[in-house]
């Protein structure tokens, strides 16, 4: 079982799944944890058990590889960091991001991949947020390399649509605003770069080259403008990226942590290694050639 086809696997309940048995020293009893996570309970005077809920919990669980299932107990991955909600969304966007191309769980970030590279093209976002939920689907599943998920179905369809976008919301690299329609779901990776930052080891109040900066940023974000996963998505549908030229998806997170002082965006002169910046026409910062992490970063 997939993440995405575990769609009832939601990053809250996966969570829930993994502190629990993180809770009993790492090992639990695969009954012991479903009653836990999904008590029986009498409706009508009929016993309501909710077994296939459970198993896609447990489906999305292992499949991240945050647990596995041995002789019908589930057991810890002591690799996954359970410290809270936020450490257990980073480890898991680094268990992410590691996946080779034919792993069936690399398309979360892949599909990301192709929609910044397509933002890039587009030069904005919009055409992302107007789209329908079936029309999204489909250029997804189009533009993601050949192949099936494990339960025989398409990579991407309106269901593993849904799957996708709380998984992004979990990772960081989407906000689910307070609107009707797809229209609530809004492109961003502010809060993935501002952890990156935060956890990484940039140097402090010294000033980088944007190169420099965007190369380390890529590192840990290869869907970004640039990464590997940006580049391999952009080849595989014929879109030649712009490495000067950002896409508005990272255009917009560098200015939002600019203007919240995590970064420095350096504007000096007329200079042939600035990279240009797009979206919001009217903000100050429309290029930067130097960048600067702020020590109240760390």
């Amino acid at each position: 079982m997939s993440i995405l086809s575990s769609t009832q696997g939601t990053p809250e309940r996966v969570w829930s799944l993994v502190s629990l048995v993180a809770a009993n020293d790492g090992r639990i009893d695969r009954s012991e944890a479903a009653s836990w996570l999904n008590p029986s309970f009498t409706e009508n005077n009929h016993l309501v058990d909710d077994k296939e809920s459970f198993a896609q919990v447990q489906g999305a669980a292992t499949a991240l590889g945050a647990l596995t299932l041995v002789n019908k107990a589930l057991e810890l991955n002591p690799e996954c960091d359970t410290s809270n909600y936020f450490s257990f969304s980073d480890w898991s966007h680094r268990r992410l991001r590691s996946l080779d191309s034919d792993q069936k769980d690399a398309v979360i970030l892949e599909a990301y991949a192709w929609v910044l590279a397509r933002c890039q093209q587009e030069g904005d976002a919009s055409w992302f947020r107007v789209m329908s939920a079936s029309e999204t689907a489909d250029a997804i599943n189009e533009a993601l390399p050949d192949g099936s998920d494990d339960d025989g179905d398409r990579r991407m369809n309106t269901s593993k649509l849904s799957s996708w976008r709380r998984w992004l919301v979990f990772l960081g690299l989407m906000e689910e605003l307070p609107l009707s329609g797809s229209s609530r779901f809004h492109l961003s990776a502010t809060k993935r770069i501002t952890r990156e930052i935060a956890s990484g080891d940039l140097p402090r109040d010294v000033e980088m080259t944007a190169e420099d900066f965007l190369s380390r940023i890529r590192n840990s974000g290869p869907y970004l403008d640039g990464g590997k996963m940006f580049h391999e998505s952009a080849r595989n549908n014929h879109i030649t990226p712009d490495d000067r030229r950002l896409s508005p998806v990272f255009s917009s997170a560098l200015r939002d942590l600019h203007d919240a002082g995590v970064i420095e965006l350096k504007i000096l002169g007329d200079r042939q290694s600035y990279h240009s910046l797009t979206g919001d026409i009217a903000h100050r910062v429309g290029a930067f050639h130097a960048v600067t992490v702020r020590g109240s970063a760390k």
